[in-house]
């Protein structure tokens, strides 16, 4: 894969971008997470019934979910400036129309709108860093923008619950207003135009259809996508079913929970900072063979415990912690093999490919996991690890596959 340097930009300017770009992958995690203190005051305000709220979320992820399928296309047509910068600027003004809801309809709409904004800050940033970094370098790249997603679930939940405090849910949606803003503001003289005007695809459907297409029939491509997608249906996974293993099976307090939840997401960064010095020292095949043992390793074993009935909270909570703290050895890895597997003109296309199946498995592994809910330990447990084995398995069918030319 043919990448655009940089080279001969201070390291200050480089440290800056990877800084802007960590942020700009937080967009839709803020998004999600700021808001779940205020359901039910923004019930009561808009004179909601109970339980419409939440239904905003899926909106959310519907808009996500369908603006990283229409960003690809137009960062690999017109640039990664452009549409990010559109992207931000939507993702603003929808915010912005959350702010002034006075209805249900209003509301939704803002959520859509903020999810289509909100997908450019997943996609792009992703295939910047394959444009600039060669694959080795492109792990850590990687690695790192998961840090900054694994930080906004910590920090988003405790901000907005104080902002909802002090005034009100409506200035929740005005800072993402003012983070857009600020946002836009570093995008425009920081970001680069990574992407060369002769490396672009003229944007037509029959192009977009055509990239798309190729992608699909890419076996090296595809088998990275969909074992990066099982990774996250783990993930998605282990967050569906947290709150049931914690406070229902083992009567742990709502802020029990919370401190809980915090300490796995602790885990989760400090693994991938061991990883971030582990990409200097191992080659990248080596290093996600290193991580897929030692996770599903720690998986076989929570299985086990519950097999044969060791399910004290102690037990549990620590193979668990393990086996999801250990998850931060495969993000950046399994990220830079599925961007490397194609030519670089597809660079956007393939990232936002990437982002949709990795949503699709694992908010299809949260329906899979309501489905097969028992209450006991086993459903979840046999979900999280069957969707870490097959995720090695794809993985190790996919490796020795050429990459596209």
């Amino acid at each position: 894969m043919t990448t655009y340097s940089i080279a001969g930009s201070r390291k200050g300017m480089a440290l800056g971008l990877l800084a802007l770009l960590g942020t700009l992958t937080a967009f839709d995690s803020i998004a999600i997470d700021m808001y779940l203190p205020a359901f039910n005051a923004i019930e009561a305000d808009l004179g909601l019934r109970a339980g419409a709220v939440p239904a905003s979320l899926s909106v959310f992820l519907i808009g996500l979910a369908l603006g990283q399928a229409l960003t690809g296309p137009l960062a690999d047509s017109l640039g990664r400036r452009t549409p990010l910068l559109a992207g931000i600027i939507l993702f603003g003004a929808a915010s912005c129309l959350v702010a002034l809801s006075s209805n249900m309809t209003m509301l939704m709409l803002g959520r859509f709108f903020q999810g289509i904004g909100g997908a450019t800050g997943l996609v792009i940033p992703r295939a910047i860093v394959s444009d600039i970094y060669e694959a080795g370098q492109a792990t850590k790249i990687f690695t790192f923008l998961i840090q900054v997603q694994s930080i906004s679930p910590i920090l988003a939940p405790i901000i907005g619950g104080a902002v909802l405090t002090f005034w009100g849910w409506r200035a929740i949606f005005w800072i993402l207003v003012a983070f857009a803003v600020a946002a836009f503001c570093f995008t425009q003289p920081i970001v680069p135009a990574t992407q060369p005007a002769h490396a672009r695809t003229r944007l037509t459907l029959g192009n977009v259809v055509s990239n798309y297409w190729s992608l699909l029939k890419s076996r090296r491509y595809l088998g990275m996508v969909v074992a990066s997608g099982l990774i996250m249906g783990t993930m998605f996974g282990y967050i569906s079913a947290s709150s049931f293993i914690f406070m229902t099976y083992f009567q742990q307090s709502p802020s029990a929970y919370s401190i809980i939840f915090a300490i796995y997401s602790i885990g989760m960064i400090a693994v991938g900072q061991l990883n971030m010095y582990l990409c200097t020292r191992m080659q990248l095949r080596r290093n996600l063979a290193f991580g897929f043992t030692i996770h599903v390793a720690f998986l076989v074993l929570l299985l086990l415990a519950v097999l044969l009935g060791f399910v004290s909270f102690e037990i549990i909570s620590a193979l668990l912690f393990l086996a999801i703290a250990s998850l931060s050895f495969l993000f950046g890895g399994l990220t830079s093999e599925t961007m490397y597997s194609v030519s670089s003109r597809k660079a956007g296309s393939a990232s936002a490919l990437l982002g949709v199946v990795q949503y699709a498995i694992g908010g299809g592994a949260g329906i899979v996991l309501g489905l097969i809910h028992n209450g006991g330990l086993l459903p979840p447990v046999a979900l999280l690890c069957f969707c870490s084995v097959a995720a090695a398995l794809c993985w190790r069918a996919s490796s020795g596959l050429k990459n596209e030319q």
